[in-house]
């Protein structure tokens, strides 16, 4: 195990853990190490994404579904998020488990191939990606030491220098095993989609989970999730020094305006053009606009 601290370029620095070559937050390189050991059973859920792109969000929707019940206690998904929870512990929850990972296709259990559980893969826009993994940097000074400012921040989140790597790379190899793994159940979810119509993801995560609940039911689950909802109660359950939610802070769509000078935005999508040539994934910046 070896923390790093990435340097911006401008006297500030990112805190890092660096496992095998990879960059990850503050965790143990035990249990990192350990996820391609944990044993995945066939009525397990697996929601992967790149961080920042809602899988707290998604993580609560597939729970009320599994459950059916939108009246029970608030839980968490870090309780089982496999870069920070060992084997041991993960092991003794109960059936059905909803896992949930930032780390590639070849870094997960090794037995997802043989137990086919159903995977459900959430992508977001990049540039609200970077937005709110910029915050959510600068929110955790306890554990990314990091106090740089907005212009400071972006080229690394661009060079890959930040926990998970590159979402570039990320995407385009998870676009890849996708394609060479056809047996495997998988549902792709884009954040804008779901953000705009959510009744409509709600019943279609439901088809691909085979549970069948009563359309009162999805709409009590589409109120339960909205952002007001959880960042009143999930949200409190998660708060940085400033004492606002470190997840629930926005969750907007088109927030990447508000940062991006007209300069930033341009680069930066000449370099989605330049990176993902080819990538068959479609990002909307707002509910409204394409990628160029």
């Amino acid at each position: 195990m070896t923390t790093v601290k990435i340097p911006d370029g401008h006297g500030n620095t990112l805190t890092l853990l660096e496992v095998d070559g990879h960059y990850y937050p503050n965790s143990s390189a035990d249990v990192i190490r350990g996820i391609r050991d944990v044993t995945i059973r066939n009525d397990d859920v697996l929601i992967c994404a790149y961080p920042k792109c809602g899988t707290h969000w998604l993580w609560e929707i597939i729970r009320l579904l599994l459950v059916g019940n939108t009246d029970g206690e608030i839980r968490e998904k870090d309780e089982l998020h496999l870069e920070f929870v060992a084997n041991d512990v993960i092991e003794k929850f109960p059936s059905p488990r909803i896992l949930n990972t930032h780390v590639q296709f070849h870094q997960l259990p090794q037995t997802v191939q043989e137990k086919k559980c159903k995977i459900i893969f959430l992508a977001r826009n990049p540039k609200d990606v970077a937005v709110s993994f910029y915050h959510h940097h600068k929110n955790l000074p306890m554990y990314y030491h990091y106090h740089g400012t907005w212009d400071h921040y972006l080229p690394l989140f661009l060079e890959g220098k930040v926990d998970f790597g590159s979402w570039f790379t990320y995407m385009k190899n998870w676009e890849k095993e996708m394609k060479n793994h056809p047996e495997l159940p998988f549902l792709t979810v884009m954040f804008e989609d779901l953000k705009e119509d959510s009744l409509s993801g709600i019943k279609k995560m439901a088809d691909f989970l085979g549970v069948k609940r009563s359309e009162q039911f999805y709409h009590a689950v589409s109120e339960r999730t909205s952002f007001g909802q959880m960042q009143a109660t999930k949200g409190r359950l998660l708060k940085e020094h400033g004492g606002t939610s470190i997840v629930y802070r926005k969750g907007a769509v088109g927030d990447w305006k508000n940062h991006f000078t007209v300069g930033q935005s341009e680069m930066f999508d000449q370099l989605y053009r330049e990176q993902m040539n080819g990538c068959n994934f479609s990002f909307r910046y707002s509910t409204t606009d394409s990628v160029p």
